[in-house]
């Protein structure tokens, strides 16, 4: 690296591909995990070489299963916002920006979603009008900005309720949206009912919760990532998921969707485009859903469970009907 200029871009990729490896190795096992591990030491051994060249400070605690903290001396304003990265205010500054959400939150809140890692970062508390709280946040997913400023509110559902019923999620800008954002699909309202849950489950047991005061936090914030976060029961690998997923696309063409009419729920979204395959429409639509030994499971956002998808088809201006079969 002799001779070489500091790259603020270079060294912002070489940290995304760390995070995303390091999701990886969260979401996949056997092969697929191994590989992610051996890629991430090199990558590893990449940054720290890059980083002491440059005499950047980095304390970086060498975890799988927390999100890095990092601090960069006179390099802190040249990450790209695209690229997630932890927040390096101190505490005090946190609990101005955010208030009681640091208490309940912290600055980030976490979620496995789609085989994803996705991250809300909260960034600084607006006008709540009549809701109990709302924030500007960043959503990432899997180190890599798909909402930017986007408005995140806690409202009641009717007046005077005293607990959290309905949550805004809204754009201040065009574009706001980067990702998903076809209409009707339920990656961002499971995020959001995610928050809402925590939210509730803070202000019912605050009692046993110490709260927030003045401008220290005192106490160890409960783990509530495990309470509410939902896993599908068998974890496959991505070559394993994608097979599963391209035999019930094989089952679905040969289905007449017109019999499943009547004996089906379906769930409804426009999209943008037309999905070329059945992975493309999961991987790309928005929509939640897992994959088991026994085929594709689809979220049904009314209904609050996963359905069997057995049929979907596309209509005009692209818009889909997904045929699920519920257990019931």
């Amino acid at each position: 690296m002799k001779g070489q200029q500091f790259d603020s871009k270079e060294y912002a990729k070489l940290i995304h591909r760390m995070e995303a490896l390091r999701s990886r190795i969260e979401l996949d096992k056997g092969v697929e995990q191994e590989t992610a591990k051996m890629l991430l030491k090199k990558i590893e051994k990449k940054l720290e070489a890059y980083e002491q060249f440059f005499k950047i400070r980095n304390q970086q605690a060498k975890n799988y299963n927390t999100t890095d903290s990092f601090e960069f001396e006179e390099y802190d304003n040249f990450m790209d916002d695209n690229n997630y990265y932890e927040d390096t205010r101190s505490e005090e500054e946190m609990i101005h920006d955010l208030g009681i959400l640091y208490a309940i939150f912290g600055g980030t809140y976490q979620r496995v979603l789609n085989y994803h890692v996705y991250r809300i970062k909260f960034k600084k508390q607006i006008d709540r009008e009549e809701a109990f709280y709302r924030v500007l946040a960043d959503i990432y997913e899997d180190s890599v900005r798909i909402c930017n400023n986007i408005i995140i509110g806690f409202w009641p559902f009717h007046s005077g309720d005293t607990r959290c019923g309905s949550m805004e999620f809204s754009e201040p800008s065009l574009n706001s949206i980067e990702k998903y954002d076809n209409s009707g699909t339920s990656l961002y309202g499971e995020l959001m009912d995610g928050l809402k849950d925590i939210w509730n489950f803070y202000f019912d047991n605050r009692n046993a919760i110490p709260i927030l005061k003045n401008t220290t936090l005192n106490y160890s914030k409960p783990n509530y990532q495990e309470t509410f976060n939902c896993k599908p029961e068998v974890q496959l690998n991505k070559e394993q998921r994608k097979a599963i997923i391209d035999k019930t696309e094989k089952e679905i063409t040969s289905v007449n969707v017109e019999h499943l009419e009547y004996r089906t729920s379906k769930i409804y979204f426009s999209a943008k485009k037309k999905y070329q395959t059945l992975n493309d429409l999961l991987e790309e639509s928005g929509v939640v859903y897992k994959v088991e030994n026994s085929g594709v499971y689809i979220w049904d956002y009314d209904e609050k469970e996963f359905g069997k998808l057995v049929g979907y088809e596309c209509g005009r201006l692209f818009k889909y009907c997904l045929y699920l079969l519920q257990n019931r």
